[in-house]
């Protein structure tokens, strides 16, 4: 291997190091969002946010994201209608979520597992270290 291919071989893996660091926190409840912001910022993670549905379509289409942790109780369009709609898109197709939610409805669950929610986390039983971690085995 010259040292041309070695260059573009590291480059493309700190490219995709990097993407896969970016993380989409979709939550309405702004001390909630504050919180994780800080919490996967202090782990390293370069944070995004979304207040609802509709901004984070936005946000993930025009920014290459690594995972995005979703609630699914939102104004303007649910996280299930966001994701419905992002998985449509090929840029969508792909990228993990993880839906962290207070929403225990079970049809609810079922339907965000469907979409390819790699994971289903009511709020009230995880504390934000324990949320990081599960995040972070899904990007590392």
């Amino acid at each position: 291997m010259d040292l041309v291919t070695q260059s573009q071989d590291t480059n493309d893996q700190l490219a995709k190091d990097s993407q896969a660091k970016i993380i989409l926190i979709v939550e309405d409840d702004p001390v909630l969002l504050k919180m994780y912001s800080e919490k996967f910022n202090f782990e390293g993670f370069e944070v995004l946010n979304a207040h609802d549905g509709e901004e984070a379509l936005k946000v993930a289409l025009e920014n290459k994201v690594g995972i995005i942790l979703l609630d699914i109780m939102l104004p303007r369009m649910s996280g299930t209608d966001f994701l419905e709609k992002y998985r449509q898109d090929p840029r969508g197709k792909n990228t993990p979520v993880v839906a962290l939610t207070n929403l225990a409805e079970e049809a609810e669950r079922q339907r965000a597992l469907k979409l390819g929610v790699k994971e289903y986390i009511v709020k009230a039983m995880q504390t934000p270290e324990q949320v990081v971690e599960k995040i972070k085995k899904y990007i590392e």
